[in-house]
Order: C-alpha cells, then structure tokens, then sequence
C-alpha cells in the first residue's frame, strides 16, 4: 500500500481532530504532537486509529522517541514500505 506522506499527515490530522473534538489548522511536519493538546490516553488512541487505517503496526518502544508529525509520518513511512 503507497501513501504519499501529505496523505499519512493528512490522516494524522483527521484522527488528532476526531479524538479531541476541535479542528487544528493544517498540520506540519514540525508540530509538536504534546502540543495538540491529547493527553496521553488520546494519543495512544490515534496510534491505535493510525495502526487500523494504515493495517501496520507502530512498536510502543518505537514511539517512545517520537515527538513531532514529521517524525511520526517517517516511522508510518518505514512500517508501510516493510509491509509491501
């Protein structure tokens, strides 16, 4: 499955809104996904939606170092191009 990465940024975007019931002004690569405002339950939620949507799995311990979308979107990156 191919995604462009404004396609994986834009399905960040849409989870981040779902979840926090607010609309965010179109995201970064530079956006500091702590600042969006999700506690930590939230977070993990969007992971979960990510890992549904995108049929991948994203590793708690990979995550752990994950701080902004642009970081987020490489390792969704790297997880799809090992899936095929």
């Amino acid at each position: 499955m191919s995604r462009e990465r404004t396609e994986i940024i834009a399905t960040i975007q849409e989870f981040a809104h779902e979840i926090a019931e607010r609309e965010f002004p179109p995201f970064e690569e530079a956006q500091v996904i702590a600042e969006l405002g999700l506690d930590s339950l939230s977070t993990l939620e969007m992971v979960g939606m990510i890992e549904r949507e995108l049929e991948i799995f994203l590793p708690t311990d990979e995550l752990a170092d994950i701080h902004t979308v642009g970081a987020l979107t490489d390792l969704i990156e790297q997880k799809l191009a090992a899936a095929g």
